[in-house]
């Protein structure tokens, strides 16, 4: 890769970090900054810093009818289409693509971080009053004490405790994972 690609890749990477880091600040709870090596998935950062797949939390961008919301997941686990479709009461629940992620939040696929609030809510959740992408947290989640997530970087993970990650982002509880076969 070339370097000035690579200088182009650091320099968004710290400020998403900075982005997220300054918004635990604000809400003032307590978090952990891990760095750990480049990875790309939940699962290559639960290898990497060694913590247990449930407490890693994979983070989807899903779309529900005309709308798109954040999923939050134990890492070893897959998206549940038919419970999400069934919280939101919608008629069709798809995955984004690669080109939503990019247009809708501004960012790339893997460093999607899991506080929903801080992501601009996509024009079709305007008109239902929403300002901020809502967030769906997977039951599955509420029995690790701390998740581990991205920090909107490869190189970089938050660690927050479940009880202030509810506080401040106020997810839709439910089923939304299955196991994987």
């Amino acid at each position: 890769m070339p370097k000035k690609k690579i200088s182009k890749i650091k320099k968004e990477i710290k400020q998403l970090s900075n982005s997220v880091t300054k918004f635990l600040d604000k809400a003032k709870v307590k978090y952990k900054v891990i760095e750990h090596k480049l990875v790309y998935t939940a699962h290559d950062a639960a290898q990497t810093t060694k913590k247990k797949l449930s407490e890693i939390a994979k983070v989807v961008l899903v779309r529900a009818d005309k709308d798109f919301v954040l999923i939050v997941l134990p890492a070893g686990k897959y998206v549940d289409f038919s419970g999400i479709k069934k919280a939101l009461k919608a008629k069709k629940v798809s995955m984004a693509t690669e080109k939503d992620i990019t247009k809708y939040l501004k960012t790339k696929v893997g460093l999607l971080h899991p506080f929903g609030s801080e992501y601009p809510a996509p024009v079709a959740s305007l008109r239902y009053g929403a300002s901020n992408m809502q967030t769906l947290l997977d039951k599955g989640m509420l029995k690790a004490k701390k998740i581990i997530a991205s920090a909107g970087s490869y190189t970089h993970s938050i660690e927050i405790s479940i009880k202030d990650f509810e506080r401040i982002v106020k997810p839709l509880k439910g089923t939304f994972a299955k196991a994987k076969k």
